[in-house]
């Protein structure tokens, strides 16, 4: 992407137009947004692992076609859009389930294999609403410690899970890769545990962010599936890299009995939202597009990369679209600035409370963070 004089005064200097030339340009920058200053009416939202580019004009178009069936009841597209997101992920219709956005296959899958001993067993450090479901529904939850550099610890989760077991059923809730530390689990080790079919052991695999994976140790639960295992569901989502987050639209993949119990704890199905589907549909069949959000995203991580490196600051590797940096310091001073620059950053996760996730934006928007960062450090506020 060209930044001319103007815009470059908008990122508050020349310099950081140099920063993001040498981060690199391509032609699959070209549609990018153009990039202004935050403001307090419009902040930059570096909170939330949204996809920057916003929805691809192909999918806008959808939802513009989508809008003059408005009137009817989607029951055809339901039916048509699960066979074309089977085919996408390499299964059977009858192994796809979809859902308003993952977080409702998350209360429906805990839901349906909630029984009346069920313990929920998760790293301590991990996305919220598998516990915050848990404990609406009144079932235990056992926390399992961290390993070294937050790491999650499967040899001690399933260790945790196996004592679980024997008295209780078991939900292993596993984020992989994991929000907000954005590392990956061994992946082969997981998959041998999943494989043993440990005993009174159900996993959810949340997969959210498995499109924006680099290391090619990742293996996808949905493997499993294929191989026929049903102790496992797998979520993913069309709010990540689809950048569909307000249309709400998620998915389980996992074995037709798995499928079938969850069904009985969602809402409906079959009146999925139309534009929604629609648009979905577009994202799925728009390789460019796909392949232009991780190109961008990666740009966008390497900019964050070398400036934490240039000041020091620990951060880990980052397989999503977010970055996990120690401020070795409490967070929310360094939130309370950054607020006051209308640049918004991640919640608190404890137990890291000196650590903050960092959303990935634009490569121009990560180029105007890191400058923001420098300053702080003159300032002496990192």
């Amino acid at each position: 992407m060209t930044l001319n004089r103007r815009q470059l005064f908008r990122l508050t200097g020349a310099s950081l137009g140099t920063a993001l030339v040498s981060a690199g340009s391509s032609a699959a920058f070209a549609e990018q947004p153009e990039f202004t200053a935050p403001t307090k009416q419009n902040p930059l939202l570096l909170s939330f692992n949204e996809n920057p580019l916003g929805m691809s004009q192909k999918a806008k178009e959808a939802i513009a076609r989508a809008a003059l069936y408005g009137s009817r009841y989607p029951f055809q597209q339901v039916v048509q859009f699960k066979k074309d997101l089977a085919k996408f992920v390499g299964v059977t219709p009858d192994e796809v389930l979809l859902t308003h956005g993952s977080a409702e296959a998350i209360r429906a899958t805990i839901e349906a294999y909630n029984l009346k001993n069920t313990v929920l067993v998760q790293p301590e450090l991990t996305y919220g609403d598998g516990a915050m479901v848990a404990e609406h529904n009144g079932m235990p939850i056992k926390n399992v410690k961290m390993g070294p550099n937050w790491s999650v610890d499967l040899e001690a989760l399933k260790k945790a899970a196996a004592s679980e077991a024997k008295k209780h059923h078991v939900i292993v809730y596993l984020v992989n890769p994991n929000n907000p530390t954005s590392t990956i689990a061994d992946c082969g080790f997981l998959i041998k545990w999943i494989k043993s079919q440990p005993k009174n052991t159900f996993f959810v695999l949340d997969e959210a962010y498995g499109e924006f994976v680099n290391d090619p140790s990742f293996k996808s639960g949905v493997e499993l599936v294929k191989q026929g295992f049903d102790n496992l569901v797998v979520l993913k989502t069309f709010s990540k890299i689809f950048a569909m987050a307000g249309m709400r639209l998620g998915y389980a993949i996992g074995a037709v009995s798995v499928i079938n119990k969850i069904r009985d704890h969602v809402a409906y199905e079959v009146m999925m939202n139309q534009s929604t589907l629609a648009a979905a549909m577009a994202e799925m069949n728009d390789k460019e597009f796909l392949a232009e959000s991780k190109e961008s995203n990666d740009k966008a991580r390497e900019i964050l990369y070398k400036a934490l490196d240039e000041l020091k600051i620990p951060y880990l590797p980052s397989q999503t679209n977010f970055v996990f940096i120690d401020l070795k310091a409490p967070l929310k001073p360094f939130f309370e600035h950054m607020k006051d620059e209308n640049i918004m950053v991640g919640r608190p996760f404890p137990p890291a409370l000196q650590w903050c996730r960092i959303s990935l934006g634009t490569p121009a928007e990560m180029t105007y963070f890191v400058e923001k960062l420098k300053e702080f450090r003159k300032k002496g506020w990192i």
